[in-house]
């Protein structure tokens, strides 16, 4: 009797977790069909890319042109390009989660950053940086670079435009809680992330403003990002009403 007892309990263990992955599942993916992609990640990004240099898909000239193929050559040095890379084997379905978990990643690290001190960290403060770039970059890449994301939906979009949008934020509160710009220092987490919004939403209380001239560049910059940010919200809810009237004639 002792025997079976000691058998059931890692039963009913393994029951319980194959159940967990299951409803983790059916949460996370459904039960939708969604088309596959023949390559991903850095082929396909070269493909995209090249197709650029041969204008395959944009009737562009001049500095449009020089800079779509900038930012589409600078996409090859940032981290997005790579998760898919690694789950280029898995499905279309598979690959988008990957995405996802990476973008909830960059949002969650800088408020970690934050809580934990790290910003006295050198890499740390850099790597924030380097990832708060990578969101611009993409940003941009949402204007100038549509073709490369015809597959996503108008909702998901909006939805990790809003995931990025918090992520600006609190990448900009690290970088000015690491510095001495402003002129008062900031000596909590919520001071930090509340200068940075009300900077992001170009407000402006005057409880808090930069006495430096990196500090007063910091603030140029992030106010750049969020108007960059106004510019793809208006330029999605306009291409998304323009699809929805085409649909309808």
């Amino acid at each position: 009797m002792a025997y079976h007892l000691t058998l059931a309990a890692p039963q009913r263990k393994h029951n319980i977790c194959v159940l967990v992955k299951k409803h983790i599942h059916k949460i996370l993916k459904g039960n939708n069909y969604c088309p596959e992609y023949e390559i991903s990640g850095y082929p396909l990004h070269f493909k995209r890319t090249k197709a650029i240099w041969h204008n395959q898909h944009y009737n562009d000239f001049g500095l449009e042109r020089i800079f779509r193929l900038c930012l589409s050559s600078l996409m090859f040095i940032y981290p997005g390009i790579l998760v898919e890379t690694l789950f280029n084997s898995k499905t279309y379905v598979n690959r988008k989660l990957a995405a996802e978990f990476y973008v909830v990643f960059k949002t969650l690290f800088p408020l970690l950053v934050l809580y934990y001190g790290w910003y006295t960290n050198t890499f740390v403060y850099y790597l924030n940086i380097y990832l708060l770039s990578e969101t611009y970059i993409y940003l941009f890449s949402k204007i100038f670079l549509a073709e490369h994301h015809s597959q996503t939906s108008n909702k998901r979009t909006l939805l990790l435009l809003i995931f990025n949008f918090i992520e600006l934020g609190l990448a900009f509160a690290v970088i000015y809680t690491a510095g001495n710009y402003l002129n008062a220092p900031i000596n909590n987490t919520v001071d930090a992330i509340y200068f940075s919004f009300v900077t992001s939403a170009t407000v402006g209380y005057g409880d808090f403003h930069p006495i430096t001239q990196i500090g007063k560049l910091i603030t140029l910059a992030q106010i750049l990002c969020s108007i960059s940010f106004i510019v793809l919200f208006f330029n999605f809810f306009s291409g998304a009403n323009n699809q929805a009237s085409e649909k309808k004639n």
